[in-house]
């Protein structure tokens, strides 16, 4: 999608109970809540915010085919390891996950960089790359062949207009927003989290 196609959306992550939906994540029990913030057309990349409720499970051994990448807000999850509250994590296309879990509930914020299909079992092919799981500052996953853009949390925000097209996440002040390339930055606190779409 490109700046000329839509225009900047800015949102609070307190998102009222009415545009939220029930689903089963394939494999896992009980049902989640998601509430999709964004969706590219052609690509089919979407964000979205998923609420785990407490004793959330996936007991299997499956991948999805496209990247993963997931800020925690509230609560831990556990995906290749316990993340936490602030906690970036991505995963690569085809990144095989086993007993995924959330047993306290959580509230995550997650993108997926096309259709988020679930296949059990081991890929055919390996993943790009190992997954990265941290809380820092900087670029954190840099753009790649299977996943155009990169992610970076930057320290000091965002001074001018954007290059891309981007989500920007403001943890402190619980906003969302996707901004068209050429769109200013909200005014907002730092650091600012920002996930080019490439």
């Amino acid at each position: 999608m490109t700046g000329a196609e839509s225009a900047p959306v800015l949102q609070s992550l307190d998102v009222p109970d009415d545009r939220w939906l029930e689903l089963t994540i394939p494999g896992s029990a009980p049902q989640v809540r998601l509430c999709r913030l964004h969706a590219d057309p052609v690509s089919k990349a979407s964000v979205s915010l998923v609420r785990f409720p407490p004793g959330w499970r996936r007991p299997g051994t499956g991948h999805y085919l496209p990247a993963e990448e997931f800020v925690v807000l509230e609560g831990s999850i556990e995906v290749i390891g316990t993340h936490r509250a602030g906690d970036y994590v991505y995963l690569p296309p085809r990144t095989v996950r086993t007993d995924t879990r959330s047993d306290e509930g959580a509230l995550v914020i997650a993108w997926f960089s096309g259709v988020p299909e679930w296949v059990d079992g081991e890929p055919t092919v390996s993943a790009p790359q190992d997954p990265v799981a941290l809380d820092a500052r900087g670029v954190l996953r840099a753009d790649a062949p299977e996943v155009p853009g990169e992610y970076a949390v930057l320290a000091d925000g965002l001074s001018g207009p954007l290059h891309h097209d981007a989500d920007v996440l403001d943890l402190e002040a619980r906003l969302w927003g996707w901004l068209p390339a050429g769109a200013q930055p909200p005014a907002g606190h730092a650091p600012l989290h920002v996930r080019a779409w490439g």
